[in-house]
């Protein structure tokens, strides 16, 4: 099973069609922006691939079709943010909104390929204990501080 929706601006195109259809979207002259496309595995599992720039301007429509994916599946939803160029506050926060879903409905929303510079922003907010599979052994050595401290003189 193979779904696709692309984010451009403030306009989603849905695929139009079921999610045992295979659809894509094209026919719109804006670039793209965003794409999140779903398959499916045998076992219910959900994984989604995040490409292009999720931000203030594709926040909303990326949450309606993440929480619409996980409330779908059995299993669990796997976010690949291999292709995840650019990620802002609003970004963040559509990763934090499926989080607190995921939480509320008995489900599991996984990060996985999540770039090094979104990893950092993630753990100095404290986002990490959202998503804790995206701890890196390596970056869990860095002592990252998640505020600003002044030591005595």
């Amino acid at each position: 099973m193979f779904r696709v929706s692309r984010v451009g601006g403030d306009r989603t195109a849905p695929d139009g069609g079921s999610y045992g259809a295979m659809g894509t979207v094209c026919d719109f002259a804006q670039t793209m922006q965003l794409e999140l496309a779903c398959q499916v595995s045998a076992d219910g599992s959900a994984t989604v691939q995040v490409r292009g720039e999720l931000d203030i301007a594709t926040a909303d429509q990326a949450y309606a079709y993440l929480r619409d994916v996980m409330d779908h599946q059995d299993g669990s939803v796997i976010m690949n943010l291999a292709d995840l160029t650019f990620c802002d506050a609003a970004g963040l926060g559509v990763l934090a909104r499926m989080a607190r879903h995921a939480r509320r409905t008995g489900r599991s929303v996984k990060l996985t390929a999540a770039r090094p510079a979104l990893l950092r922003i993630m753990r100095i907010t404290g986002m990490d204990e959202a998503f804790p599979e995206i701890r890196n052994p390596t970056l869990s050595l860095i002592s990252w501080p998640r505020q600003a401290t002044a030591s005595p003189a």
